[in-house]
């Protein structure tokens, strides 16, 4: 099996878990307290704060350890949060009733600790694969191909993931057992398995050379600040900051906040709000074939400038006829966001290409965590404005944030002009 194989590979049986562990969580969730749905968000929130902090001194392992280590410390985390999930949820949480007393709250943020070491092992290893790994055993001319394929897979484990969860979640409980939650439960920790040895079989071919010394203990304020002060090569800056506009956005398929819109706003049913994120994830799909032909003619610079003005056009577009809000607008408003996931998940992918190119490798680890962050920040901006305009008539305000936000994104891509890729680092 060829190295690319076995990344694709490992990087499906990974996904396949994530995405259907977190198809469940908030399933299982609201289904111990009935619409209780702040406790399902209150969940989300803790582990995006967390990883918002702790990313960057989790990642910066990256730059530090070995290839295997990082591996061990990824899977390892995320098969130890999986098993203590699972078993407060359904041996602790679901016993204990409806009262909010102190025992609550003391299970719940442990459950919510616990969602973050999962979240940092997931993020962990996506960075270490895709960012790191990839961009040594991967060569610059096939990256355009790589990269799509990534994606395709992302997307595909999206569609089908939950599909398979929710065909489990069906299986009736007996005795409070919940039989599809522990089988989603029992399938993700066996993904793990393969993941790592498909991992550890790749052989580096040039591994940057890293020592374990006393900066892999600073605190995670300290590392953050670090990241910042490297944070300088617009190479790399400039479509990450363009990229984290793009996240401060209701405007998704699968947003949680849109999905909230469309069902309390117009008596859309689950049905058809599946059916929606399925087509998003079908149009999304589209660009991962389109930017090889597009890199290949163009440059994968004018070509990830091209897309993601593409998907402001559709979003511009949309806003426009959701506030018009004459008959059928609620539609064009829909179709124009499906059609925008072409040109968000082909700029992704461009976007992907930019990191793996132009980062050095001693900060790989670093330098990506302050992406991370960025767009961790950007999604806890989204949550709080939600917060902030709670009912339903008012989203517009929130289409219309989204709306700038995507704008300023592009905006600011323009502006991108690297060095040719010529220039790139030495691997």
């Amino acid at each position: 099996m060829s190295i690319t194989s076995k990344i694709l590979l490992s990087r499906f049986l990974t996904r396949f878990g994530d995405q259907a562990w977190d198809f469940v969580i908030p399933l299982v969730l609201i289904s111990i307290y009935p619409g209780q749905i702040q406790n399902v968000a209150g969940y989300f929130l803790i582990t995006k704060a967390g990883q918002f902090f702790l990313n960057p001194l989790v990642l910066r392992w990256i730059d530090h350890l070995p290839r295997k280590s990082v591996y061990k410390l990824g899977i390892g985390s995320q098969t130890i949060a999986v098993i203590l999930t699972w078993i407060l949820i359904t041996n602790f949480l679901g016993a204990l009733g409806a009262e909010k007393d102190l025992h609550y709250w003391l299970v719940y943020l442990f459950l919510g600790s616990i969602g973050i070491v999962g979240s940092l092992g997931s993020t962990l290893m996506e960075i270490s694969v895709g960012y790191d790994l990839a961009a040594d055993q991967v060569p610059k001319g096939d990256l355009p191909v790589f990269n799509s394929r990534l994606k395709r897979v992302d997307l595909f484990t999206e569609v089908v993931a939950p599909i398979c969860a929710g065909l489990l979640m069906l299986i009736p409980t007996s005795l409070n057992f919940n039989t599809g939650f522990t089988i989603v439960a029992a399938l993700n920790l066996l993904t793990f398995i393969p993941e790592y040895f498909l991992l550890s079989s790749i052989q580096a071919i040039s591994e940057f050379q890293k020592d374990k010394n006393s900066s892999l203990y600073v605190n995670p304020i300290q590392e953050f600040r670090a990241g910042i002060n490297e944070f300088k090569d617009l190479n790399y800056v400039v479509p990450m900051v363009a990229y984290a506009c793009l996240w401060i956005s209701v405007l998704s398929p699968h947003g949680v906040l849109l999905a909230g819109y469309l069902k309390d706003g117009f008596g859309m049913s689950e049905f058809q709000i599946s059916i929606f994120r399925g087509l998003g994830a079908f149009f999304g799909m589209v660009p991962t074939f389109l930017y090889p032909i597009m890199a290949h003619r163009f440059g994968f610079v004018k070509t990830s400038k091209l897309l993601l003005g593409f998907q402001t056009i559709c979003i511009v577009a949309g806003s426009v006829m959701l506030q018009i809000g004459f008959s059928g607008s609620l539609y064009v408003f829909l179709v124009m966001i499906l059609f925008s996931r072409i040109g968000l998940y082909g700029y992704s992918i461009g976007e992907s290409e930019a990191r793996q190119l132009y980062i050095p490798h001693h900060c790989r680890g670093r330098i990506n965590a302050v992406g991370v962050s960025l767009t961790s920040f950007a999604t806890l901006i989204i949550f709080a404005l939600g917060s902030l305009v709670p009912k339903t008539q008012n989203f517009s305000v929130l289409v219309w944030v989204s709306t700038i936000s995507i704008i300023a994104g592009f905006l600011i891509l323009l502006k991108w002009n690297p060095a040719s890729q010529n220039s790139a680092v030495t691997r």
